[in-house]
């Protein structure tokens, strides 16, 4: 912004003189916007030039002409949805539908008249309603929201659409989500008995290798090693953002052997249904779960069962953290389920521990009482100073 002139490529000025000047404010993003006018090759009409339409934009500011422009809520959401750097988060499914519940709670408002007790009476509000289970929404699915609601803003407040974060100071609800549910085997044929094939492929394949639903609907043959018996998972395949390779056994093999039979020219989805890749099995495990009997599970417990599974088989807490890609110890010992086998089993070897030390242990116990009846009556005198106690009288 000023007067300037033109630059040749030796970086020599030439030609007329320029001024630079702002002429309004940017709908969208709340910037000035500026114009450039060709003056002449006097400097000093130049610098009046530019004075004079400083000074109009500085009387159209204080009169209120050139006043940021107040967004919705709804107006900011969609602003948010619409940048590239949102769509290509991998879970822009779950975005869209956060914003959604969103803009129908707030989306008329102005975003800047929302402030932080607004969003603590929505999340008391989410914690009552009802979801597609007919179950309470749980704290972690309103934490989810609040951070959707957060990041709107950060970004908002960057390009200066709003002044400020409602979300600021409010706090996280706490979450209790943590599960511990493993599928027995008895539990998974009659799970498979109960579920279509499509269905029941995708089942055998997260049994047996506690890959993520994301990771198995996304698998495509190009990922597919059948001769060293693996899948190459890229970095943009896998949650954590980095690539490994996910080995699999032999039930996994036969149905991949037999789905590679069918292939389509349309698509490489390993995963099919009626020709069109399988994005979710959520309706068919719900009725098959009905129909088995089984209660309380969810697609994600395959993959506490593989991890409580291969620990029970011996294999080490390193080699399991890098089939499954767990980053953390403190995740992997989160879907690491001890259950009562576990612990019936524990307490045993500790008992057999302690049948092996039980008679030595009682020998020395009885000569030691015995020394001590022999040196005074009472036994507490005697073994005081081996414990470092006082003597009591």
């Amino acid at each position: 912004m000023g007067i300037y002139r033109r630059k040749n490529k030796d970086d020599e000025h030439y030609g007329p003189w320029y001024i630079k000047y702002p002429t309004g404010v940017d709908s969208i993003t709340g910037k000035l916007k500026y114009t450039s006018r060709k003056v002449g090759s006097s400097k000093r009409v130049a610098e009046l030039a530019f004075s004079k339409r400083m000074l109009e934009w500085q009387e159209r500011k204080h009169l209120g002409l050139a006043k940021k422009k107040e967004y919705l809520f709804g107006e900011v959401v969609d602003w948010y949805l619409s940048l590239p750097r949102t769509n290509q988060i991998k879970s822009i499914y779950k975005i869209r539908q956060h914003c959604k519940i969103l803009k129908d709670e707030f989306g008329s408002m102005k975003a800047n008249e929302i402030k932080p007790s607004m969003i603590e009476a929505y999340q008391h509000k989410r914690l009552s309603a009802i979801n597609y289970r007919g179950t309470q929404y749980k704290p972690a699915s309103v934490n989810r929201e609040l951070e959707v609601v957060r990041r709107i803003y950060n970004l908002a407040m960057r390009e200066e659409m709003v002044d400020r974060n409602p979300c600021w100071k409010v706090t996280r609800l706490p979450e209790k989500n943590a599960r511990d549910r493993v599928l027995s085997k008895e539990e998974l044929d009659k799970l498979l008995k109960e579920l279509p094939p499509h269905a029941a492929d995708i089942v055998v394949l997260a049994y047996h290798t506690g890959m993520r639903a994301g990771e198995i609907f996304g698998l495509t043959w190009d990922r597919v090693n059948l001769r060293e018996g693996f899948f190459t998972l890229s970095p943009k395949d896998t949650k954590t953002g980095e690539a490994r390779h996910v080995y699999f056994n032999g039930p996994v093999r036969e149905v991949l052997e037999r789905l590679k039979k069918v292939r389509y020219i349309s698509h490489n989805h390993v995963f099919t249904y009626q020709g069109k890749p399988v994005i979710s099995i959520k309706n068919a495990l719900a009725n098959a779960l009905k129909e088995a009997g089984i209660n309380d599970f969810l697609f994600h417990d395959l993959r506490h069962t593989f991890v409580s599974n291969a620990r029970k088989a011996g294999i080490d807490r390193t080699v399991i953290m890098k089939l499954t890609g767990h980053k953390t110890l403190s995740m992997f010992t989160r879907y690491n389920t001890v259950d009562q086998a576990d612990a019936k089993d524990a307490m045993e070897k500790l008992d057999s521990l302690f049948n092996k030390e039980e008679q030595p242990s009682a020998a020395i116990v009885l000569q030691a009482q015995k020394r001590g009846q022999e040196k005074s009556p009472n036994p507490l005198i005697s073994l005081a100073p081996r414990v470092g106690l006082e003597p009591t009288t």
